[in-house]
């Protein structure tokens, strides 16, 4: 019999419910409480060392509609205490919100921005404001909650290289930039090529302050907030490579690891033919230890390989002996005297470096006539003697075509050789994406190389651009 009884009231309580909460889960009966804030905590000191931490939160009550089954709106106001909330913050968060949240670096950036100092206590006023979907009911307004904050000072959002070791030496202007690691606040990374030299980091591009240094060793970070500060200690790498740098800046902790890999990520062609104006090399779209510059270098005359972009005093990739011509194939790395250039000709090269093999190779380059589209995705297919030739361009090295591509295959032969042992231009991985992007190629003579093509997922007009000395390719849907 009790069971019944329970089990009634129960169904009953459900009913009573439901039948007060619209379909979107509004609920609409408020009753007659009143509207009344309260703080998690009403003495909070913000903490650098855990920005992503909640620091704060505000709840409230729903307040009454007066029986008018109307939804009631909320605005929560926070202001500096003495302001009477006309300066600070006032938002409208709408229906059945019923607390606001605050992370410690949300909170701290907040109040700075409001002119609040860094490191200082301040009093802030909260309070809520219920508006009645009902022109019977005027706005209630909550009690006021005071909560006493301190602030600290704010630990960047951005970081950078600079020095010596970086890609981009000392100027501040053009930084390295570092990137925010995932789920891990203030943590950043970098990998890359280091040279021999030293390095530390700023926080804003164009800025050499605040910088972090060295601390007491090379796995703790030092911040130099300013140019008054005379420590101005820097990390130092003795031995060039690649590195991964892994770093906290809640915690000013550095990890500083040497990894395998290729030992340059970045090359210059730097000489006559390029008015001594040092020019980016193309890492191999297949070998990250093969360098390519392919360029008309009419000019001839000397050149050497730079592996910093505008520093003479960085080491340079070189011949063994000075004036090496075209057949000169080992390449040797120093800084300095003597200052060995190969000396070619002028002309129109393809030049690969290998610096696994530290071995170059310097080919004159004569275009194909005339390339071809290939695959079933071209109008005559896999069709090799009959395969669509494009339109030539405005130099012997670029061509151009538009027309109708069917869904499937592509690739570009240079030569239609019927046994498939000829020239090819293929992409850089299977089923490569036509995304209307500039992209590198594959060349492969007689056939040799693996057979990567386009994948040309939706039939349409399209038009290729096409530049076999510079090996690349645009393939756009109209």
């Amino acid at each position: 019999m009790k069971s019944y009884k329970i089990l009634s009231l129960l169904t009953l309580f459900s009913l009573f419910f439901f039948s007060c909460i619209d379909e979107d889960n509004t609920e609409y009966n408020k009753g007659n409480q009143p509207l009344e804030v309260k703080a998690s905590s009403e003495n909070i000191e913000l903490d650098a060392a855990n920005p992503e931490t909640n620091a704060l939160t505000i709840l409230w009550t729903s307040g009454s509609n007066q029986g008018t089954n109307s939804a009631i709106s909320y605005t929560f106001q926070m202001d500096v205490q003495g302001n009477n909330f006309e300066k600070g913050l006032s938002l409208d968060l709408g229906q059945n919100i019923y607390q606001k949240v605050y992370k410690n670096e949300e909170l701290n950036d907040l109040l700075i921005s409001w002119g609040i100092a860094t490191e200082t206590e301040v009093i802030l006023d909260v309070r809520v404001k219920a508006t009645v979907a009902s022109d019977a009911v005027e706005p209630a307004m909550s009690n006021i909650q005071t909560i006493k904050i301190k602030t600290h000072k704010p630990i960047t959002k951005t970081l950078y290289l600079i020095g010596d070791a970086t890609p981009n030496g000392w100027s501040a202007d053009n930084a390295t930039e570092m990137s925010a690691i995932k789920n891990t606040p203030k943590g950043f990374t970098w990998s890359g090529r280091l040279n021999p030299g030293k390095f530390k980091f700023i926080t804003t591009l164009g800025e050499f302050t605040p910088s972090y240094n060295i601390g007491s060793d090379n796995t703790k970070l030092y911040l130099r907030e300013n140019g008054d500060d005379p420590y101005d200690k820097q990390f130092e790498i003795t031995e060039g490579g690649n590195y991964k740098i892994t770093l906290n800046l809640a915690s000013l902790a550095i990890y500083i690891e040497k990894t395998e890999g290729a030992e340059f990520t970045e090359l210059w062609f730097v000489g006559n033919p390029t008015g001594w104006s040092f020019k980016p090399m193309t890492v191999d779209p297949l070998d990250p230890f093969i360098f390519h510059y392919n360029d008309n270098l009419s000019a001839g005359g000397e050149f050497k390989i730079g592996t910093v972009s505008g520093s003479w005093d960085a080491a340079f990739l070189r011949p063994e002996t000075n004036g090496a011509g075209i057949e000169a194939t080992k390449v040797v790395k120093w800084a300095g005297d003597p200052d060995n250039k190969w000396n070619i000709p002028g002309g129109v090269y393809k030049i690969a470096l290998d610096t696994r093999e530290m071995k170059i190779n310097i080919a004159p380059f004569t275009p194909y006539a005339m390339i071809y589209l290939v695959g079933d995705a071209s109008a005559n297919g896999w069709d090799i003697g009959n395969a669509t030739a494009m339109n030539a361009g405005d130099t012997p090295y670029k061509f151009k075509w538009s027309g109708s591509l069917n869904t499937g295959e592509l690739k570009f032969t240079c030569d239609k050789q019927s046994d498939w042992n000829g020239a090819w231009f293929t992409a850089t991985q299977g089923d490569m994406p036509a995304n209307g992007q500039l992209q590198q190629m594959v060349f492969t003579a007689k056939g040799a190389g693996l057979d990567y093509k386009w994948k040309i997922t939706e039939a349409g007009s399209y038009t290729i651009e096409f530049d076999q000395l510079k090996e690349t390719v645009v393939i756009k849907k109209n």
